[in-house]
């Protein structure tokens, strides 16, 4: 895996760890959604990089493969 994404993800997990703490305690909302917010905004860039390093490999010379990604990446 590449270092980059294998760090991003790891970042991902620390903040949703963080997240269900706080909602577990009971934080206030205001603390909470900039939680929630700083996850969307880094899982979106986590799955760009995973797009960046994979599409290439993943759908090599397999131009039903490359329809059907095509379509889930227009739908996302």
């Amino acid at each position: 895996m590449d270092k980059k994404l294998h760090n991003r993800l790891r970042r991902l997990e620390g903040q949703l760890l963080k997240l269900h703490e706080s909602i577990e305690g009971e934080k206030d909302c205001a603390d909470v959604i900039p939680q929630f917010l700083a996850i969307k905004g880094a899982l979106n860039g986590a799955y760009e990089e995973y797009i960046k390093l994979s599409l290439d490999k993943c759908a090599k010379s397999d131009d039903k493969k490359i329809k059907r990604l095509i379509s889930m990446l227009v739908k996302a």
